[in-house]
């Protein structure tokens, strides 16, 4: 695998913005009309909301000719019981089409976890779109158990999503 995981720096949000909208296009465009997803990705990429999500905690998969995944790790305790506290919220992994199933998944979720266990997390969730299963059997893979469901409404389009969690060994 020709990739390295770094930590995003504040200079990079509004690059990082474009970088996750393209992604967000990419792995789920097919479910809005043009005129919501454009509405969704406005909202979610955002130069404010990208700037909080850098100074967080967001790492880039970079390699030559580019960047190939990112990740977001945030403070946030789960929505649903059953984690142990502290907590963290994965709030974002994705990787580009072309480098999925390369590993480079695995490279952000190792860097995020070791984020986490440094802050002296305890567990870590994240919410997933029921609709991608390589996805869940990825988090599956990683520890991440099913806590429960929840619904996403985004411009109108309901999605449903499984709240994930894993706990740190002591």
């Amino acid at each position: 695998m020709d990739v390295a995981v770094r930590r995003a720096e504040a200079g990079e949000a509004r690059e990082l913005g474009l970088f996750a909208e393209a992604c967000f296009r990419e792995a789920f465009g097919y479910l809005f009309p043009e005129d919501a997803l454009d509405l969704v990705c406005a909202r979610a990429f955002a130069g404010p909301l990208m700037e909080e999500l850098v100074r967080d905690a967001a790492w880039i998969a970079e390699g030559e000719g580019g960047w190939r995944g990112y990740a977001a790790l945030a403070a946030r305790p789960c929505p649903a019981p059953g984690l142990p506290g502290p907590q963290a919220e994965l709030s974002r992994l994705y990787v580009t089409a072309p480098w999925q199933g390369r590993g480079v998944s695995g490279a952000l979720m190792t860097a995020v976890l070791a984020e986490a266990r440094r802050r002296g997390c305890r567990s870590v969730w994240l919410e997933a779109f029921e609709g991608n299963p390589r996805a869940l059997r990825f988090y599956g893979r990683w520890g991440f158990h099913d806590l429960g469901g929840s619904i996403k409404d985004r411009e109108g389009i309901h999605l449903p999503h499984r709240i994930l969690g894993t706990v740190f060994s002591a």
